[in-house]
């Protein structure tokens, strides 16, 4: 009986994981710098990694999928959710948000990624898909359990609820001004703040 779990590479070198981090940490560095997207080029970026463009373009044909890669660096598991209190899942889900809103290089990529939205439609859909969707969808999923247990009205739009317990975080992250954000005692502001409007009366 074969003990083979995946099947070996028939040709092509083998993929140098230091390398790939160091591309996208150079994407990361050059867009923290003041770079757009669109605006970069492969030369540059292999040049700020210190690698050569073959190994770069080896391993991403267009810049797109070099960003998603970029992208999914930054990104954050959706956390685990004990589901003892809707409210302390929503902070932790805002705690989550927040977290990635401190990191400079993530808040400077998703920023440029926004500004540029319009001229990478295919990677701001998939970036939806693949980080925003997620989260949005777990939100939603602790709010329908508060309307199931009664913490929460019927009557709440839950997807309007959804986003008024995000805008402040996005409001600040489109702003910059985070440096006063810490993500447990912000969190529990805002939850506490919106649940004052969200409990049945």
């Amino acid at each position: 009986m074969s003990t083979s779990t995946a099947p070996a590479r028939s040709a092509g070198r083998q993929r140098d994981e230091r390398t790939d981090a160091a591309l996208i940490a150079a994407v990361l560095d050059l867009v923290s710098a003041g770079a757009t997207l669109s605006g970069l080029s492969f030369v540059a970026i292999a040049e700020h990694a210190g690698v050569s463009r073959n190994s770069l373009y080896r391993r991403w044909k267009i810049k797109e999928a070099l960003y998603i890669d970029v992208l999914a660096s930054v990104n954050r598991p959706v956390p685990v959710l004990a589901g003892r209190s809707i409210r302390e899942d929503i902070v932790k889900l805002l705690s989550a948000l927040i977290e990635r809103t401190l990191d400079t290089r993530a808040m400077h990529m998703l920023r440029a990624l926004n500004a540029e939205s319009g001229l990478f439609p295919q990677l701001h859909r998939r970036y939806f898909d693949e980080i925003v969707a997620p989260r949005r969808e777990a939100m939603l999923a602790v709010l329908r359990r508060g309307t199931e247990n009664g913490g929460i009205s019927r009557e709440v739009d839950l997807d309007l609820a959804s986003d008024v317990l995000v805008a402040p975080i996005l409001s600040r992250m489109a702003s910059g001004i985070t440096q006063d954000l810490d993500p447990v005692t912000t969190s529990w502001r805002i939850a506490d703040l919106v649940f004052t409007g969200l409990a049945p009366r």
